[in-house]
């Protein structure tokens, strides 16, 4: 009985230090909008002590995943300590990796921006074949259709603002805060642009698989790592429940749309990949988009056949 529960905790403990920070994050406000809708088929009696658990429901979440994932970071812990690094690097070592890669991505962002500002220009690619990403998709659709929903929306906001607001202070109180989230997210769309649209393809050379999607992902792929490169004809959460793929195990480099071409690697093969300034290692399949995904499949074929 007791080997059969602790198996049990070492599969839940597993699974929990397996699933992202953001996923998670997700399914804790996933139970609140389901929660919401629930409450409001409840009897008034019930609601105010329904709502009370509700919002303990996702502190329940992350206490659970900080439990699990506390060997490792105390294993961080260590390898900090190890390595000599300096107290405020051990201390960083405690946080969840997705919070630190996150604080990364802010801060290439404003980078980006700040080169945009400049036009500056991105280090050149390394020498190969161009496959590009950008021609064909919808990047510039969507980074367009932003530009013009932010800047609809001033008036609007103006609007909101002045029917409920109950005073002069509060309605700039709110103007200013409307104006301070745009702003941030013009920072993040503005400094994404100049590393996409700066770099515009991955490069395939003699040897590897250079990935560049900018700030949002890269890395390398030696070739002799790939086993096979499909065209995909379905989405991607599909294909892995098709194949018995866990979400958690796959790598997604895309600029906004579905992804076309999946990459099989050898089992055993760690390849590293780092997306949203966050590096995974492993050998799950990643999903790419581009324009001609028929060059990637071809090279690679031929490769292999040599």
């Amino acid at each position: 009985m007791h080997s059969q529960f602790s198996s049990t905790m070492r599969f839940y403990r597993d699974s929990l230090q397996k699933v992202p920070w953001l996923s998670l994050t997700g399914y804790g406000v996933l139970i609140i909008l389901n929660g919401l809708l629930v409450s409001l088929f409840l009897p008034a009696t019930w609601q105010r002590s329904f709502l009370r658990f509700l919002l303990t429901a996702p502190l329940i979440l992350i206490l659970a995943k900080d439990l699990a994932c506390f060997p490792l970071s105390v294993g961080r812990m260590k390898a900090a300590k190890a390595r000599g690094a300096a107290w405020p690097h051990r201390l960083c070592a405690v946080l969840p990796p997705e919070f630190l890669s996150f604080m990364r991505l802010e801060r290439t962002m404003w980078r980006g921006l700040l080169n945009w500002v400049l036009r500056r220009q991105l280090p050149a690619r390394p020498t190969g074949k161009p496959l590009g990403y950008l021609e064909r998709g919808s990047y510039g659709t969507v980074i367009g259709i932003i530009f013009v929903a932010m800047f609809v929306e001033i008036p609007f906001d103006v609007l909101i603002a002045s029917v409920i607001a109950k005073s002069p202070g509060q309605i700039r109180t709110l103007h200013l805060a409307f104006g301070l989230i745009m702003a941030y997210s013009l920072v993040w769309v503005l400094g994404d642009r100049w590393y996409v649209q700066g770099r515009r393809c991955h490069t395939l050379t003699d040897t590897s698989l250079e990935l560049d999607l900018g700030a949002r992902g890269f890395g390398s792929i030696p070739l002799n790592a790939i086993a096979r490169c499909d065209r995909l004809y379905e989405p991607s959460q599909a294909w892995c429940i098709r194949n018995a793929y866990p979400s958690y195990a796959i790598r997604k480099l895309t600029p906004f749309d579905a992804p076309n071409v999946v990459l099989l690697l050898q089992p055993g093969c760690d390849v590293q990949l780092t997306l949203f300034q966050l590096t995974r290692g492993g050998d799950g399949p990643i999903f790419l988009y581009l324009d001609q995904p028929e060059l990637l499949i071809d090279n690679i074929v031929g490769h292999d056949a040599r």
